[in-house]
């Protein structure tokens, strides 16, 4: 940015920078990913945790408890979670296991 460009963003005040905001805005929306994925995945127990905001310790207790939607290929397999379900545990609406 050249010393004029520097400038003149330094002068703008409240008003003037309102006005930019909806002259930038359209520009900028079709430049910003979304922050989560759209489509429904499987997690595994980390990132279950992750999109939860819970601790993998406590995704085990879960599992254990069967509180949470999870699938397993078997007894003693990893637990594998559909982010759709997680999505509906965390609002309530469960489906059972």
């Amino acid at each position: 940015m050249t010393g004029l460009g520097k400038a003149l963003i330094a002068e703008l005040d409240d008003d003037d920078l309102d006005r930019l905001t909806e002259r930038l805005a359209p520009r900028l929306a079709s430049r910003i990913t979304p922050a989560q994925p759209t489509e429904d995945s499987w997690l595994s127990t980390r990132g279950a945790a992750a999109h939860l905001g819970l601790t993998v310790p406590a995704i085990h207790k879960l599992t254990a408890a069967r509180a949470i939607p999870f699938e397993q290929d078997g007894p003693g397999c990893r637990c594998w979670f559909l982010r759709s379900d997680l999505d509906a545990w965390r609002r309530g609406q469960t489906r059972t296991v």
